[in-house]
């Protein structure tokens, strides 16, 4: 086992937890305070597998199937969004349910349907497979919305009509890919709509931003991220585009010693559900009596989301 022998760590700054994620957590968190185990999520409640863990050690039950949570439940709907006829269901199945949604994600709801109703044509970008993406798409008409992840997409993209077509996006996606792909659709749809701002949030633009300055302070960027995490696997692909060698880690365990031969400057950010408590211990496993350890501040945010009504 070869020894990591660091000269100095740098910590990203925005990193880890946004405040989405941060009400997320604390709404599962007092329902299970509040009225005991169980309590039922219907997915992940944030992507981070040490997150959903903690959880499930306190009775959290996490299922994707929603049909399979019994009548009456407590139900919390994850931060990523949910389509209405999950509402549906939870009305019919009698759920006591509290909603996790991200108001940002929520956002873009509101925007899809808006846009359906005044007749327009929706380009979503997004990843397939996602639950962002079904929560989005599942709030119009198939026949009004289609999904689009990349340029080579974009470029070949037929829709119905030409006049009125907008575009709206997953809020977790990679800011400068996302805008390659709006600017094909532009040049081919010239009365393409786009929002004042990006639907990509906050969060996600200022984690890239912070990384991309790190990168050239560093030899190697950790991600502390899970695979599931489409923030985080963004971030990995910010630093392998500014050239740097990126490896995305759930834990300290995913570390190999191997990775740091010859690197003197590791760098280090967490996607926007990854905790704190991840961060450090990957520095305690990496540093030595030496190490150096830096606080990289980019921006710094104040962004709060509080809980909903029925949790006050």
């Amino acid at each position: 086992m070869k020894k990591i022998n660091i000269k100095s760590i740098h910590l990203a700054s925005p990193r880890g937890f946004c405040a989405g994620v941060e009400r997320a957590v604390d709404i599962l968190d007092k329902v299970l305070e509040r009225f005991g185990p169980p309590v039922y999520s219907r997915h992940a409640i944030v992507h981070n597998r040490r997150v959903v863990s903690d959880f499930e050690k306190k009775g959290a039950i996490f299922i994707e199937d929603i049909n399979k949570i019994p009548d009456g439940s407590r139900v919390v709907f994850s931060a990523h969004g949910s389509p209405p006829n999950f509402y549906k269901l939870a009305k019919k199945k009698k759920f006591k349910l509290f909603d996790a949604m991200c108001p940002l994600v929520l956002k873009v709801h509101i925007e899809a349907k808006k846009y359906e109703t005044d007749g327009y044509f929706i380009f979503y970008i997004g990843h397939k497979g996602h639950p962002e993406p079904e929560g989005v798409m599942g709030n119009v008409n198939r026949n009004s919305i289609v999904l689009i992840e990349t340029v080579k997409e974009a470029s070949k993209i037929k829709p119905p009509q030409e006049d009125k077509i907008i575009v709206l996006t997953q809020t977790t996606l990679s800011f400068d890919d996302t805008k390659k792909v709006i600017e094909k659709l532009k040049s081919r749809f010239p009365k393409l709509i786009t929002p004042p701002a990006f639907d990509i949030c906050y969060a996600t633009q200022n984690r890239q931003t912070a990384v991309k300055s790190l990168a050239k302070k560093v030899d190697m960027v950790l991600v502390v991220g899970s695979p599931a995490s489409s923030n985080s696997n963004r971030l990995r692909e910010v630093a392998e585009k500014e050239g740097k060698i990126a490896h995305m880690i759930d834990d300290v365990a995913a570390i190999k010693d191997s990775w740091f031969e010859g690197v003197l400057n590791v760098g280090i950010t967490a996607g926007a559900s990854s905790p704190e408590n991840l961060i450090n211990e990957v520095i305690k496993h990496i540093k030595n009596n030496y190490t150096k350890i830096y606080e990289e501040h980019v921006i710094r945010e104040k962004v709060y989301f509080p809980r909903p009504k029925n949790l006050n």
